[in-house]
């Protein structure tokens, strides 16, 4: 119960990497809210989880979707703990082939949601003088592979948005941190994994042998989100296998 009387947003948390978390924060004790464009694995969602999860569908990308996030949320349940800042989408493309359009896409969904929900949220864990954000990005942020400019660009730009929050806000009793899947079994994955030839060479990259589980991200999500991490603000934890360490 390491999350007991918390309550916490995740976005996308139909499925994949927000999926996992809303399973596991609310098995720790907390109300879950979880928010994503697609309505059915929402609600089943929420009703695998049980009466301590709330489905609010809408898109992150739309300013009044994210009001209505956070004013349902506090009406509900009268505050916010914790949010988990999951929504994000993968386009591939050279970069000389990257029209304005994907761009613009990436970074509006993976950050500039990113900064309008955070900050709708921030006045709020202000009031409470306490507060925990958990935002994922990638090892994309950290290294380079062709045809991800768009999106390394996005996650890259989000690290350090994760860390200014945290230095603004540590005297306010609000942490901020970040973590950095690798390559993990989720829906954004798939297509790549299925193709046997290249899932095997990117498998030779992993020194661990296998990719990751949504759980497995779920687990550190957990932790930073917790008072367990207490002296732990501006952190960018990779969950990779032991990718980013060659």
């Amino acid at each position: 119960m390491r999350l007991e009387n918390k309550t916490a947003i995740i976005t996308g948390g139909g499925s994949g990497i927000g999926l996992a978390c809303a399973r596991t924060f609310a098995r720790e004790g907390a109300n879950v809210v979880i928010f994503g464009r697609r309505q059915n694995p929402l609600k089943q969602a929420a009703e695998d989880i049980g009466g301590q999860a709330l489905a609010i569908s809408g898109d992150i990308a739309k300013a009044d979707d994210i009001d209505r996030l956070v004013e349902v949320t506090i009406n509900t349940f009268g505050h916010i703990d914790i949010l988990v800042n999951n929504a994000g989408v993968f386009e591939f493309g050279a970069t000389h082939e990257t029209d304005d359009a994907m761009w613009d896409k990436v970074l509006d969904i993976n950050l500039r949601s990113v900064f309008r929900l955070t900050k709708k949220i921030l006045p709020k864990m202000l009031e409470q003088k306490s507060g925990s954000i958990v935002n994922i990005s990638s090892i994309l942020s950290s290294i380079a592979l062709p045809g991800t400019s768009a999106y390394s660009a996005s996650k890259g730009a989000l690290d350090q948005l994760t860390r200014v929050i945290a230095v603004e806000y540590a005297k306010e009793g609000i942490r901020s941190n970040c973590v950095c899947p690798g390559m993990i079994e989720t829906e954004m994955t798939e297509e790549l994994r299925n193709d046997k030839i290249t899932a095997e060479e990117i498998l030779k990259t992993y020194p661990v042998g296998r990719f990751g589980s949504p759980q497995e991200v779920a687990n550190a999500c957990l932790f930073l989100a917790s008072d367990e991490a207490s002296f732990i603000t501006g952190a960018v934890l990779p969950v990779d296998g032991g990718y980013t360490a060659q």
